[in-house]
């Protein structure tokens, strides 16, 4: 059997609030933020952040996943969508294959803090069974960039929840998103070809590699052979175990990232130029070494992304 693993879906897919119900809000026809500032209540499922809420009545949690671009994504496998139109078909890098589909009309989609989308138009759906076969059942589907673009957000893992802030020049000049928190680094990044993939340049024991930020993974390590050997033969990565689906877990020393943040993590998976090929290819990578800084990494302080200024904060619990 193929394994799932989730790393990278999003961008292949592209190829082919803390709050009362008083302060509930409807909005119609496109699946998109409204308001200064918004909370929403997350769930951590393994490492992935989820936000809960219901389609047409039929209730289950959301992925936040920033490595994917579109706005909304219903799985259509848990949802009763009779009326949608298959667009195209894809496989994610693990073999998993599925397919895409436009829906002209879904009647609502609610979120626990009262937010309410109806009528939405034009809105993706995939047969993603994959999902709730490793990771929950009650996958919904995805909440990517689009859904938040103009928006900076605040992701708390500690406390299990997510403050999108609307990007504004009053706002980049006050900072009010760092009020009474203490900033430990302010991480410069870079986009290629898809604009909800921030890139940074960091280092391993002096080895350069190619850091890509995404809440849609748990994290991972890709070397040429030259690199690994000599990181491995510095003490700088080293084989920790295996999970429980087998994969190869790594621990990783003197990580700078953006000559500014030193770290050290555990938990990563190894992976190969194979597993990484379609990313690659379609966020124009060319550097040999790559890193994904996902849950492993986040989860050790609050961290705010703005897109507008290409820039990551990472903040102390």
């Amino acid at each position: 059997m193929t394994r799932f693993r989730l790393t990278w879906f999003p961008v292949i897919c592209l190829i082919l609030a803390f709050g009362s119900h008083a302060n509930a809000q409807d909005f119609e026809k496109t699946p998109v933020l409204h308001g200064d500032s918004v909370v929403f209540p997350i769930t951590l499922i393994n490492g992935y952040p989820f936000i809960a809420g219901s389609v047409n009545g039929v209730s289950g949690k959301f992925m936040f996943d920033t490595g994917f671009r579109t706005s909304l994504s219903l799985n259509d496998n848990l949802v009763n969508l009779p009326g949608k139109r298959t667009k195209s078909t894809g496989v994610t890098g693990s073999g998993n294959a599925f397919r895409t589909s436009t829906n002209d009309m879904i009647r609502e989609v609610r979120f626990t803090n009262g937010i309410t989308y109806r009528n939405l138009e034009n809105v993706s759906s995939g047969n993603y069974d994959f999902l709730q076969k490793y990771i929950t059942p009650d996958c919904l589907g995805y909440l990517g960039h689009d859904f938040f673009d103009g928006y900076l957000f605040k992701l708390d893992y500690l406390h299990r929840k997510v403050t999108f802030y609307r990007n504004t020049a009053e706002r980049n000049k006050d900072q009010d998103f760092l009020k009474g928190e203490k900033l430990l680094a302010v991480i410069g990044f870079e986009n290629r070809k898809l604009p909800n993939h921030p890139m940074v340049k960091l280092t391993i024991s002096g080895t350069p590699v190619l850091g890509a930020f995404d809440t849609g993974q748990n994290g991972l390590l890709q070397l040429d052979e030259p690199s690994a050997r000599a990181l491995k033969g510095r003490g700088a990565v080293r084989i920790s175990g295996t999970d429980s689906g087998g994969d190869t877990i790594l621990t990783i020393k003197d990580i700078i990232i953006d000559g500014k943040y030193k770290s050290d993590l555990k938990g990563v998976e190894k992976s190969s130029l194979k597993d990484t090929r379609v990313i690659r290819r379609e966020l124009g990578i060319t550097e040999p070494n790559l890193m994904n800084l996902g849950y492993r990494f986040l989860t050790q302080f609050k961290t705010i992304w703005d897109y507008a200024n290409k820039k990551i904060y990472l903040l102390e619990y």
